[in-house]
């Protein structure tokens, strides 16, 4: 092996420009890969204030179509019709009433009107979502009830309000023409999380404003709902249930000449991660994100892997009477193939790791590449949650992949060289 190795550091150190042309290539494969594979996990991996996804769903609208079929309605849900069909489910832990975040605009003690989100709950909302309470305390169901104006902020809202956190607790700001009363602060949290995000939590209180006219008003409003699973229940578990309280929805509807289509909520993270579920009226296709990133990983492994392959014949042609000579001292077809996708997995093994510690580098002294991904402008997942074992694992496979599709190829060309011809053209 010690020899092998000589022999690999030798060729490469006499074919600078092919050697420095591979390593490059096959670093730039395993960052672009390593950079894909977390945009696709970051949507669907744990993490504060969301580290129950592995257990959350979220029920996000109702779709109502007319008998004859020549007319539908849809969009989020009222609170009485969000219980109606999410609540007290068999196999759910907690169960929370929300709203979708709302920009508006906010003026604290400083003086300086800003625009942040803003996102109405109930009290579970602080059971089931892990938002770290830096001070004070939360709301309770009791404050929504009766509609007092309380609020929990951010860290960085509460210094854009008041010019601190300190001086949060306590102190009252304008929202919505409105005075509202600081009673907590939770440290800033990444945007990315999106079923648990807002820049100021307010309480939801029980009549949610219809938003909607004519007969199916009460079931339209601003609500939707997020459950989080006790273990071992099953997604298909809820959904049917779900489903047979749409059913027997639809029976009460029916007067009203329309019916509730199911859309197969709620939505596991996954789903939420992959697809738009704010379009109210169609089925999420999961299929179909998952054929963009299946091509995306085609494309980083496919293009790569042809010009690797060119530079690894390279590589071969100089080394023709090398490989004679071995093949006329009896070395055989299959020892030589086992050889040169080797001699090639070390080299693509070195580029893979100069791309994957620069893909580490570039997130850690860069941490908000995310966000400007995402467009959320806000704090990315910690970087130790992101760089999970399913991710590296991934992007070294993606990095063996890459090895043998560029040099099976060149490996099989050069077994089969002939040791006479071998020796003779190097001659030449």
């Amino acid at each position: 092996m010690k020899t092998k190795l000589k022999q690999i550091f030798y060729d490469m150190s006499h074919q600078r420009v092919v050697t420095w042309v591979t390593l490059t290539g096959t670093a730039l494969t395993m960052f672009l890969i390593i950079g894909v594979i977390i945009i696709e996990q970051v949507g669907v991996i744990p993490f504060a204030p969301e580290s129950c996804r592995p257990r959350l769903m979220v029920g996000a609208n109702i779709d109502m179509r007319s008998l004859d079929g020549e007319s539908s309605s849809s969009g989020s849900m009222s609170n009485t019709t969000a219980r109606r069909l999410y609540g007290a489910l068999d196999g759910v832990e907690v169960t929370s009433y929300m709203t979708e975040p709302s920009t508006e605009n906010v003026k604290g003690e400083t003086g300086k009107a800003f625009e942040a989100s803003h996102r109405r709950t109930d009290a579970a909302f602080w059971r089931l979502f892990d938002h770290t309470l830096t001070d004070g305390r939360f709301y309770t169901d009791d404050e929504g009830q009766s509609k007092t104006r309380v609020a929990v902020i951010t860290e960085s809202t509460a210094r854009n309000l008041f010019g601190g956190v300190r001086e949060a607790l306590g102190s009252t700001f304008m929202l919505d023409h409105l005075n509202w009363r600081v009673i907590g602060v939770v440290k800033d949290h990444s945007k990315m999380a999106t079923t648990a995000s807002a820049d100021i939590f307010t309480p939801l209180g029980p009549d949610d404003p219809s938003s909607w006219w004519g007969e199916l008003s009460p079931y339209y409003g601003e609500v939707r709902v997020a459950l989080r699973l006790a273990d071992g229940v099953s997604y298909d578990h809820i959904r049917e249930q779900v489903k047979a309280r749409y059913a027997a929805l639809a029976t009460e509807v029916r007067p009203t000449g329309f019916q509730p289509e199911y859309h197969e909520g709620p939505y596991d993270q996954e789903t939420i991660a992959t697809c738009d579920i704010g379009w109210s009226n169609v089925t999420p296709d999961r299929s179909k994100n998952k054929m963009i990133y299946t091509a995306i990983y085609v494309l980083l492994l496919l293009v790569p892997a042809i010009n690797l392959s060119a530079m690894l014949q390279s590589r071969l042609r100089r080394r023709v009477s090398e490989l004679g000579v071995r093949r006329a001292f009896g070395c055989t077809r299959a020892r030589i193939i086992s050889d040169i996708i080797s001699e090639n997995l070390i080299v693509t093994s070195m580029g893979a790791l100069t791309g994957f510690v620069l893909a580490i580098a570039v997130l850690s002294v860069y941490p908000g590449v995310l966000d400007t991904v995402y467009q959320t402008g806000d704090a990315t997942p910690p970087l130790s949650t992101m760089l999970n074992w399913r991710v590296i694992l991934a992007a070294f496979a993606g990095c063996f992949l890459l090895n043998l599709i560029s040099a099976a190829v060149p490996a099989w060309h050069a077994s089969r060289l002939s040791p006479v011809n071998a020796i003779n053209q190097e001659r030449q």
